[in-house]
C-alpha cells in the first residue's frame, strides 16, 4: 500500500526548515540547496512543493508576517494594560530586541535581499501601517495633541523604528534594549497630551 502524504503539513514543514535555514546562516541561507539539507530533503522535493525560489520565500515571510501581527494583536488584547502602553508593546514587539524577533528580522532582511536583488517588489510598510494604526488609536481615545501633525509624526516615527530595528540586527551588542525601550516611550510620550503622558 503506497504512503500516504499529508502535502498541507509536508509544505509547513519546508517553511519552517527555510525560516531555520534562513536564521542560521542569513540570507545566504535562503538558497533551495541549504534548506533542502537542513530538511533532509532533495532540492527537486522543495520544488515540487514551491517550484520557485521566491515562492519559498513569500511562503516564509507570510508566516513571520503572521506570526509578528498574532504577536500585536494579543498586545492590544490585553484589558489589563493601559492604551499608551498596549502602543509601546506594539512597537517593541517589531523590534529585534530577543531571540524570537531577532530571528524574525533575519527572515525579513533575507526576503527583502532576495525580491532586491531580483528587482521585483518593494520594501512593505508594515512599520508605517502600525504607526499609523496607534496614532489612529490614540486618537480614538482623545490621547493625542490636538496639532500634532500626523504625517510628519508618522515619517519621524516609522524612520526611529527602521533606524532602531537595523541597528540593532546589524551590531545587537552596540545597542542596548534598555535604550531602544527609552527611546520608544519618549517618541509615544511626544505624542500624548500632558495628562495622559
Amino acid at each position: 500500500m503506497p504512503k500516504l502524504i499529508d502535502h498541507e503539513k509536508k509544505k509547513e514543514q519546508i517553511i519552517e526548515y527555510a525560516w531555520q535555514s534562513i536564521v542560521n546562516s542569513g540570507a545566504k541561507g535562503a538558497t533551495v540547496r541549504n534548506i533542502a539539507k537542513l530538511a533532509e530533503m532533495t532540492p527537486g522535493q522543495i520544488r515540487y512543493y514551491y517550484p520557485t525560489h521566491s515562492s519559498l520565500l513569500d511562503a516564509v515571510m507570510k508566516k513571520v508576517n503572521h506570526k509578528v501581527a498574532q504577536r500585536i494583536q494579543e498586545i492590544f488584547g490585553q484589558e489589563n494594560v493601559t492604551e499608551k502602553e498596549q502602543v509601546i508593546q506594539a512597537i517593541l514587539a517589531v523590534l529585534p530586541l530577543d531571540d524570537d524577533r531577532y530571528a524574525d528580522m533575519e527572515v525579513w532582511m533575507a526576503f527583502q535581499y532576495e525580491i532586491h536583488a531580483a528587482g521585483t517588489g518593494s520594501m512593505g510598510d508594515e512599520i508605517r501601517m502600525l504607526i499609523q494604526k496607534s496614532l489612529q488609536y490614540l486618537n480614538e481615545k482623545q490621547m493625542l495633541q490636538e496639532d500634532l501633525p500626523a504625517e510628519l509624526t508618522t515619517m519621524r516615527a516609522h524612520a526611529l523604528v527602521d533606524g532602531l530595528a537595523l541597528h540593532k540586527w546589524l551590531t545587537p551588542d552596540r545597542i542596548d534594549n534598555t535604550n531602544i525601550i527609552k527611546l520608544i516611550r519618549a517618541e509615544v510620550h511626544s505624542w500624548l497630551k500632558e495628562e495622559d503622558r
